[in-house]
């Protein structure tokens, strides 16, 4: 099932690619002040695991905002929730963010169809560990617990035109958390849909 999952996800990223280079470019993109609503799905990247693996999974919306020469600001907020293994019990591990950043071109086509961008942003919400939880099955007592987290981001993401408002996203986030009592750089990948108006 997993491995069905990661061809259909790279078979729609290679027809995503093949419409934008067949796509005329159109004076209607990358306007300033346009704004768009942006959903994408996310999977964290665990040292040790398997890339989509039980219940490790995230989702956002995205609210960006074009500023001059094809750069944008952007308000996210998400969710993401990761299993920690211990011993025959996972611990689980949620947080809900709100970002605040932005990105910066860095490569594209000629026709602005496929373009490469870099950012930065802000971040803080909550985590909860094992749902507040003290208590493991086993007895044990869990001495990490829930609490406000704040840090930063940095951004990579491919964003390829479909139409002349609507844009398939490949994302990479690598997120440093603070204030947090697990790990703190949380690097994750995500696909989603941009639609600009």
């Amino acid at each position: 099932m997993v491995g069905f999952m990661k061809k259909k996800l790279i078979l729609s990223a290679c027809v995503a690619v093949a419409m934008a280079f067949s796509l005329p470019s159109q004076a209607q993109r990358l306007i300033p002040k346009q704004r768009g609503i942006e959903v994408v799905g996310s999977v964290p990247l665990i040292k040790g695991e398997k890339l989509f693996t039980g219940d490790n999974f995230g989702v956002g919306i995205s609210l960006p905002r074009y500023l001059k020469k094809e750069n944008y600001t952007f308000v996210m907020a998400e969710y993401e929730q990761q299993n920690m293994p211990y011993r025959s019990y996972n611990v689980k591990l949620k947080d809900a963010l709100l970002q605040v950043g932005y990105m910066h071109p860095i490569l594209s086509d000629n026709g602005k169809n496929v373009l490469l961008y870099g950012g930065i942003s802000v971040l803080g919400g909550y985590e909860e560990i094992n749902e507040d939880q003290k208590l493991l099955p086993d007895g044990a007592t869990l001495i990490d617990r829930s609490r406000f987290v704040y840090g930063g981001a940095v951004h990579g993401s491919v964003e390829v035109f479909l139409t002349d408002r609507v844009l398939f996203l490949v994302k990479a986030q690598g997120r440093f958390l603070f204030g947090t009592d697990v790990h703190r750089f949380r690097p994750a990948v995500s696909a989603g849909l941009r639609f600009n108006f």
